[in-house]
């Protein structure tokens, strides 16, 4: 069950609306105003990125080779 981002054309309200079924997206009305001219966002983490990867996913290992004694 996703929870997609909104944003309200009408009063600029960015909201979450949990999403049971591909029928519930019809319909989907603002909290503040009530209006259904809506627009789904674009989830950051669905986005693609253009910088470098970071955070060890390079393949290489961040653990010594060295033994303590």
């Amino acid at each position: 069950m996703p929870i997609y981002e909104y944003t309200c054309k009408k009063c600029n309200k960015i909201f979450e609306s949990l999403v049971l079924s591909s029928r519930d997206i019809k319909g989907i009305q603002c909290p503040e105003c009530g209006s259904e001219d809506v627009h789904k966002m674009l989830s950051s983490f669905s986005s693609g990125s253009t910088g470098p990867v970071s955070g060890g996913l390079s393949g290489e290992s961040s653990c010594s080779s060295s033994r303590f004694e």
